[in-house]
């Protein structure tokens, strides 16, 4: 399978086959982290689109070897540095109301993802591998 195939059918999971409330979330967080378009002419929302990229490669890989599995959000662990990095950017960020506007929600709104992939990670790491969602019909009869 190929990097594009594994994204196209992990972002067609999300949002044909979650639930509501979970396929609500997912449109926020891509949403809000999508917004860094809007601020691209920044050094941090060049970061946020590097990273974003980064992890959506990234789980196209986890995906490919395990299937739709809990471990997927582990990835958003590459959070932790770039708002690290914009900690230390504070004085230059708080000087754009806009830009710092939206890195208070994107922060908010990744940290709740964090806590929400902590728990899912663990639940992997504790024995809960099987793939809770596929793409296709024959991907649940052969699982």
């Amino acid at each position: 399978m190929h990097h594009l195939t594994a994204i196209l059918q992990i972002f067609g999971i999300v949002y044909l086959r979650f639930r509501l409330l979970p396929r609500l979330w997912c449109v926020w967080l891509v949403g809000v982290n999508a917004a860094c378009l809007l601020f691209i002419d920044h050094p941090e929302a060049q970061v946020v689109l590097g990273v974003t990229l980064l992890a959506v490669v990234l789980q196209s890989v986890i995906y490919q070897r395990t299937g739709f599995t809990r471990l997927l959000g582990i990835v958003h662990i590459t959070w932790i540095p770039m708002f690290g990095w914009m900690v230390s950017r504070m004085e230059v960020i708080s000087e754009t109301p806009d830009l710092l506007s939206w890195i208070s929600v994107l922060f908010v709104t990744n940290l709740v993802s964090l806590l929400i992939d902590s728990v899912d990670v663990a639940r992997y790491v504790n024995g809960e591998r099987a793939p809770h969602y596929v793409w296709t019909r024959t991907a649940e009869v052969t699982r």
